[in-house]
């Protein structure tokens, strides 16, 4: 039955978007969002077609670098790309530009950003940013949310999924939080402190054990190292900061965060000699995180959701658009320009008619239209 439920609400979104696309309200949407500003993509990984399937990151996390070559095609027919290198001079730049002004981020600094992302981008001849935590650089396996979709996927294989998800019910005390999809346990621990999430996953792998037979997990993927990152930024691909470890930053008590923010920012300018924006990990921020950031020197900061930055934006919770395969192909798996028109554009203009939150210096918030 969930099967049924998720395949019709598929072919009302497939047929919603051929609408919009037909009617021309996508094209109006787009011209829309290039008088009004910018727009900011949100991508993490893009990897080689062969690999995409084995790598135990989170779907809405990937792009097949096939999708990500004809999205920058895209680009650089139909819009202007940017580099976030310096805050944007908005008189001049709206003077010379009439086509949507789109800037490609990367959070995290996968390897396959340089491996895989760089060779395409040098291709079409577009910049792009990657926010980067220097306490991760080089490491391997990275991430927990990669072990949880790693277990996850040796589970199904070896026929132990049932037993996997009852001992996620008991460790929760007899909540179903994991489901029917690796991605909702995930979600569900994002919710606890790196402490509690680690021994969660201790728990899970120590179930699984007798199967996993000293056999290591793979396809959790690598982090960019600081030569790659030197070449990168020689050949004008600009950094910024994403914390120096990556926790949530609304998980966390303050002084943790500050250090968080202080260390990374340290930490590449020490390198790279300048790091001037932020990422929020997991997009995640409050009015107290918003003010930290303001206050170790930063000149703006991203957040995760849709919009367009405008002037009248907030410096320090600029929106952006989440990209991944399954927002930029069709019912075929193919790269598909009304998808990519109605979740870059139709959703940062829904996104942008509504009212900006300000934020004033002790921390209290303003709405303006």
């Amino acid at each position: 039955m969930a099967n049924l439920v998720q395949t019709g609400r598929s072919l009302l979104k497939r047929g919603y978007i051929r609408f919009l696309s037909l009617t021309g309200l996508l094209a109006w949407a787009k011209s829309r969002v290039a008088k009004k500003g910018i727009v900011v993509l949100t991508l993490h990984r893009v990897l080689p077609d062969s690999e995409f399937e084995s790598a135990c990151s989170q779907a809405g996390m990937m792009l097949r670098a096939s999708t990500f070559d004809s999205l920058l095609e895209y680009l650089q027919k139909e819009c202007t790309c940017i580099l976030l290198d310096r805050a944007p001079a908005w008189k001049q730049d709206a003077a010379v530009n009439s086509r949507p002004r789109v800037a490609v981020t990367f959070d995290d600094g996968w390897k396959d950003n340089f491996e895989t992302a760089f060779p395409i981008a040098r291709k079409y001849g577009a910049p792009f940013t990657i926010f980067i935590c220097p306490e991760l650089i080089a490491r391997k396996q990275p991430f927990w949310a990669e072990r949880v979709v790693a277990l996850w996927r040796h589970a199904e294989q070896a026929g132990e999924l049932e037993s996997l998800r009852a001992q996620c019910k008991d460790l929760a005390g007899g909540r179903d939080i994991a489901g029917s999809s690796a991605d909702r346990l995930i979600e569900h621990l994002k919710e606890k402190k790196p402490v509690e999430c680690n021994s969660f996953i201790a728990s899970l792998q120590a179930a699984l054990a007798p199967s996993l037979n000293g056999k290591q997990l793979n396809g959790a993927g690598e982090f960019l190292n600081w030569d790659e990152i030197m070449q990168m930024s020689q050949a004008g691909i600009s950094f910024g900061s994403h914390t120096n470890t990556h926790p949530i930053l609304t998980r966390i008590p303050e002084s943790e965060t500050a250090r968080e923010l202080l260390v990374s920012k340290t930490a590449i300018e020490a390198r790279l000699k300048a790091c001037r924006f932020f990422a929020y990990p997991n997009g995640d921020w409050s009015g107290p995180v918003r003010e930290l950031v303001a206050g170790c020197g930063y000149q703006a900061a991203f957040a995760n959701s849709p919009g367009v930055w405008r002037p009248e934006t907030d410096l320090f919770t600029v929106p952006r658009v989440n990209i991944s395969e399954n927002k930029l192909t069709g019912g075929k798996g193919k790269f598909s320009r009304a998808d990519l028109e109605y979740f870059v554009f139709w959703k940062a203009y829904r996104a942008s008619a509504k009212p900006i939150t300000f934020w004033t210096a002790n921390g209290t918030s303003k709405l303006v239209p």
